[in-house]
């Protein structure tokens, strides 16, 4: 390879000489055109907006949701309570997160990644459970009336690694012992470990986020299939491992051939879909929250802000993710860093591609997966999580090179 080829190939950062994804330019290119330009030092406060909406619709939308739930309890703001005190907290460790040095962080990436691994083996010790210190379902530990899921945090410590050490192993990713295989042996681990709890929904998304940053970062297409082509065996096995995963799949290639059971959920989501039409039934005037859709305020939210606000709270709710996709992959084009776009990337990819699984599910598009919507559906651990890599994503808004990235749109031309 000559020079000039080998130079292509890979772009170094001159301050600290980190490797930066050669499908992923520090400079405007004739890939590549800015229509306009942000001062550097600028938060996003587009972004910052967005984020805020999302409280304010997931807090309104969970109260709706979850009173019939919270009368099984004999209080009907009790998830509305909880949902407030955690979306103060949340906005707290955003608002925290955005001043902070990120770049410590990554200082301590193997303290988080061997942290995050003691949390979830702890998760399988018997005797905490007999205890009480550990929810039947392994999912997570209770402290005082809280509930912490570890599989939460987890996508934070497995994205700040994947960002590490993919940007100093860009040049050596296609080779397997020394660049590929120790972040898949981290990834596999991670990922298996929170399959146990048991919580595959979790591990797959962990998992698929980690190939997307690691294809992002310049390794060969054919060893992402081969990949693939390898995972497709085990995911079968896991998949058909558990009764209930089978039924799930069920539900979803033909609900209504039991619509009593396996298919009730799906059919319930759907229904909710056709009560609510353009316009919707009104805010609060669910029907299918009251006994109908199971806990509506968690995976299935979007199903009722379908009901009570219609196609057009629907298409308000798509924008704004969009809006977020759009931003967050801006911010991760205009960095200069390998580490800062990596991170930026996984986490825009990591948000989006929730909402997405969630959407999917809710409409039929996939079966069941347990995936909530990312700040909108009731759930601490996830709404602290999501808004601890949102602080970062638009921590990262201000670091952004010289050839900031514009309000419009950026155009990707022909090689």
């Amino acid at each position: 390879m000559s020079a000039k080829a080998g130079e292509e190939k890979q772009k170094i950062d001159p301050d600290n000489r980190r490797a930066v994804p050669d499908n992923r330019r520090a400079v405007p290119d004739n890939r590549l055109a800015v229509l306009e330009r942000y001062n550097k030092s600028e938060l996003d406060y587009v972004l910052l907006s967005i984020i805020v909406i999302f409280y304010g619709i997931g807090i309104v939308m969970v109260f709706s949701a979850s009173i019939n739930e919270g009368l099984k309890v004999h209080d009907y703001v009790y998830f509305l309570k909880r949902q407030v005190m955690w979306a103060a907290l949340s906005l707290s460790a955003c608002l925290l997160f955005i001043f902070i040095d990120y770049s410590v962080l990554e200082k301590i990436k193997k303290i988080l990644v061997w942290g995050i691994i003691i949390l979830l083996l702890l998760l399988l010790f018997p005797p905490l459970l007999r205890l009480g210190i550990i929810h039947p379902s392994r999912r997570w530990f209770r402290i005082f009336s809280m509930g912490f899921q570890p599989s939460e945090f987890a996508k934070i410590v497995l994205i700040i690694y994947m960002a590490s050490i993919l940007s100093r192993k860009s040049g050596r990713l296609n080779d397997f012992y020394r660049g590929f295989l120790p972040p898949f042996l981290v990834i596999s681990v991670i990922s298996f470990l929170v399959f146990l709890e048991p919580d595959f929904s979790t591990a797959f998304i962990l998992f698929f986020i980690s190939i997307l940053m690691f294809f992002i970062s310049g390794i060969r297409f054919a060893s992402i299939i081969s990949l693939f082509m390898v995972s497709i065996p085990a995911l079968f096995l896991m998949v058909s491992g558990k009764g209930y995963r089978k039924e799930r799949i069920m539900g979803f290639i033909n609900p209504w051939s039991d619509p009593t059971d396996k298919g009730y959920q799906i059919i319930q989501s759907f229904k909710a879909f056709a009560f609510g039409g353009l316009a919707g039934a009104g805010l609060g005037r669910s029907v299918q929250k009251m006994k109908y859709l199971p806990i509506p305020h968690t995976d299935f939210i979007f199903a009722i802000i379908a009901e009570e606000m219609g196609f057009l709270g629907v298409l308000g709710v798509l924008f704004l993710y969009l809006m977020f996709a759009y931003r967050g992959f801006c911010i991760a084009y205009s960095q200069k860093d390998g580490f800062e776009f990596l991170l930026a990337f996984g986490i825009t990819s990591l948000i989006v591609w929730e909402a997405i699984f969630n959407i999917a599910v809710v409409t039929g598009l996939l079966p069941s997966t347990g995936i909530s919507l990312p700040f909108l559906s009731y759930g601490g651990s996830s709404l602290l999580a999501n808004s601890i890599l949102a602080g970062i994503l638009i921590n990262l808004s201000r670091q952004r090179a010289d050839t900031s990235y514009q309000t419009g749109k950026i155009i990707w031309e022909k090689r």
